[in-house]
């Protein structure tokens, strides 16, 4: 019988809306600011904000968060709409209709009927709404327009019947839209910056502690998920996505379980990681230099040989000398092992961090890591890389 790790698959959905979201009471705080007045005693001023963040940093499950903490005082309905399931006008309309549980015909009319006619509907039956457009950017501009101009309606709603939130990866959203309707959204702006790596590594205990058995993880295999996922800082553009990092997290719980271990390892976060990220590729080892590829070689091997998720810069050092034995190479010294390391750790190869306390290591040491490649593949394109140069 294979072993449970996994007992709670419900909070690694991307749909999941934990009970607290880590890192975002700022912005939690400026959206209740802006909207819960409104939602309460609705229809006084029309309210419009906008989310700006890339994938992955908590816009969509911030406002989902509002709405279910707000939603028992609310005097308004909460329209969600995705922007990359609903893209048309048509489509995005008849949604609206269906959230507000109002009759509406699918087809057969042109666009100004289709909104006069919700507009008819949401005034006869004393409705409001807090519409959230998801995605935004995929929504054409001229659409998307549309539904910003429709809270202006007040004339034709009796009412300032709609709120409004947009959300988006970046302000290219707004620039592709006309001058007059960027002027009605305003400056109204709530950003997310990418997750750094420590509030990844939060995120992941949380969700570990919620969705997996105890004992089947470790703080290490998630600080290395926390890794390769988390931003160096706020403008690091290109990580800082939790829902990757949850994801990275669930395969690696589920490769563990599958193969009847009771305990995540850390190649399986490798194996997993490979799975969703692009790796490291042969041409990059290829373009090293030889002490590198022997350097890049005894981190491999000490990680193998220690099967923990980080390896001190000590023990490698000791590993990359008998590498050099192995290969007939006399070994660099120690000041360009750190040149080494560091060009390995720009090239997104390896990740470092510095020992933390509590984890039995003396004095500050610079820990070292691999979390994007299965250690036995790695080995063996560089022992291969190696006898082609060597001879």
């Amino acid at each position: 019988m294979a072993s449970t790790i996994i007992i709670n698959e419900t909070v690694f959905s991307p749909s999941y809306i934990p009970p607290r979201l880590l890192h975002r009471d700022g912005q939690f705080r400026q959206l209740d600011a802006m909207l819960r007045g409104w939602l309460c005693n609705p229809g006084r001023h029309y309210p419009r904000v906008v989310l700006i963040g890339r994938a992955g940093t908590g816009k969509t499950a911030i406002i989902k968060k509002f709405w279910e903490m707000t939603r028992n005082s609310a005097m308004a309905k909460f329209v969600y709409i995705n922007g990359f399931m609903y893209r048309n006008f048509t489509s995005i309309v008849v949604e609206i209709a269906k959230s507000l549980e109002i009759p509406f015909p699918r087809r057969g009319l042109s666009r100004d009927e289709f909104l006069s006619l919700l507009i008819e509907q949401m005034r006869d039956r004393d409705l409001y709404m807090l519409l959230v457009l998801d995605d935004a950017f995929n929504i054409p501009p001229d659409i998307l327009s549309t539904f910003i101009r429709l809270g202006q309606e007040a004339d034709k709603l009796g009412a300032f019947r709609v709120a409004l939130a947009l959300i988006g990866h970046s302000d290219t959203m707004l620039s592709s839209l006309d001058p007059s309707t960027r002027g009605i959204m305003g400056s109204a702006v709530i950003r997310f910056t990418p997750y750094t790596k420590e509030q990844i590594f939060d995120i992941l205990l949380d969700r570990a502690q919620m969705g997996l058995a105890d004992g089947s993880y470790s703080d290490g295999v998630l600080q290395m998920i926390a890794d390769i996922t988390g931003a160096q800082s706020p403008h690091d553009a290109s990580r800082g996505d939790a829902r990757l990092a949850i994801d990275i997290l669930y395969r690696a719980a589920y490769v563990a379980q599958q193969s009847g271990r009771r305990q995540i390892m850390p190649e399986d976060v490798r194996r997993s990681s490979k799975e969703v990220l692009f790796g490291i590729s042969e041409e990059v080892l290829a373009g090293l230099s030889l002490h590198e590829k022997l350097f890049l070689l005894a981190i491999v091997r000490s990680l193998k040989a220690s099967r923990a998720p980080y390896v001190t810069f000590g023990e490698t050092e000791e590993m990359y000398r008998l590498v050099c034995e192995e290969y007939g190479e006399r070994p660099r010294v120690h000041s360009q092992l750190w040149s080494y390391l560091n060009g390995l750790r720009a090239k997104g190869i390896i990740e470092t961090r510095h020992n933390r306390r509590g984890e039995g290591l003396r004095g500050r040491t610079t820990l070292i890591s691999i979390g994007t490649e299965p250690l036995d593949t790695l080995e063996a394109v560089l022992v291969r890389l190696l006898e082609r140069e060597l001879g």
